[in-house]
């Protein structure tokens, strides 16, 4: 069965409709709460990653590196876990309540991030390892900025490519109450194959879209911490705005992918879906 992309929205935005509440839960959860995690580290504070990005070369960071990993892995294995939480909540036939959902989706998510960093990883060994093996290592890193911007969009354009043929899975995982991911990929593969062209074109203009909000963001974060001094109410607005577009970001994420796999089940439609 084709994936109608309208279809698709239409039904996002009857999910929306229907679960809004379950929607900011889940964004507090899978957004708010990991960022004030990450802040907790100076490492990941606002300002330090802006300095770092504004000149690397003068702006560094010191000491272990262990536990900053440590608390980014819990964070992505929560960020995961309400993403899986959050489509249960979406897509099953019959809620049973926060909790269980939490419970469900911190299980299902571990399961989904290593199958997704899985998939990612032999991807790199596929298409870059040997790439980068027959011109040199030595030559891939010093590469002239022309060829690693011709690099980068060859990757993005993969990158979306994959996102449009997998964009089912944590839908149809979580639909099912299932653990494991490998099959969701299968089925995900074969639902999006009449489709992935349109959807590849979706998603590529979707990420470009949230691409220019995220860097237009970052510009004006970087003015306000070169302007400010730490601390500044200014400041302290420019995390309320990465929370809220983060926030949008993994709304979306959630929506889309969860439309997409609506419109994907034969027979059905918004209006019948909450009639």
């Amino acid at each position: 069965m084709t994936i109608e992309i309208g279809r698709g929205l239409a039904e996002a935005r009857a999910l929306a409709g229907a679960h809004w509440q379950a929607l900011l839960v889940y964004a507090a959860l899978g957004v708010v709460f990991p960022f004030l995690l990450l802040s907790s580290d100076p490492i990941f504070s606002l300002r330090n990653i802006m300095a770092i990005v504004s000149d690397p070369w003068t702006n560094r960071v010191g000491g272990s590196i262990t536990g900053p990993l440590y608390l980014l892995g819990i964070v992505l294995v929560i960020v995961f876990g309400a993403m899986l939480a959050a489509w249960n909540a979406l897509l099953a036939e019959m809620r049973e309540g926060y909790i269980s959902e939490i419970m469900y989706g911190m299980v299902a998510g571990v399961a989904y991030l290593l199958a997704y960093l899985l998939l990612y990883l032999v991807v790199a060994l596929v298409l870059v390892l040997p790439v980068m093996l027959a011109v040199g290592v030595n030559e891939w890193a010093a590469a002239s900025p022309a060829v690693s911007s011709i690099r980068q969009l060859v990757y993005s354009l993969i990158g979306s490519w994959l996102l449009a043929r997998f964009c089912l899975v944590g839908p149809i995982m979580a639909a099912g109450g299932r653990l494991e991911p490998f099959s969701p990929y299968v089925e995900s593969w074969q639902r999006t194959a009449s489709a992935q062209w349109w959807l590849f074109g979706f998603f590529l203009l979707y990420n470009l879209a949230f691409g220019v909000a995220f860097g237009g963001l970052a510009v004006v974060h970087g003015m306000v911490i070169i302007n400010n001094a730490p601390g500044s109410l200014i400041e302290t607005m420019m995390s309320v705005a990465w929370v809220l577009l983060l926030g949008t970001y993994f709304i979306g994420q959630l929506l889309v992918p969860a439309g997409l796999y609506r419109a994907s089940q034969p027979g059905a439609t918004a209006a019948e879906v909450f009639a």
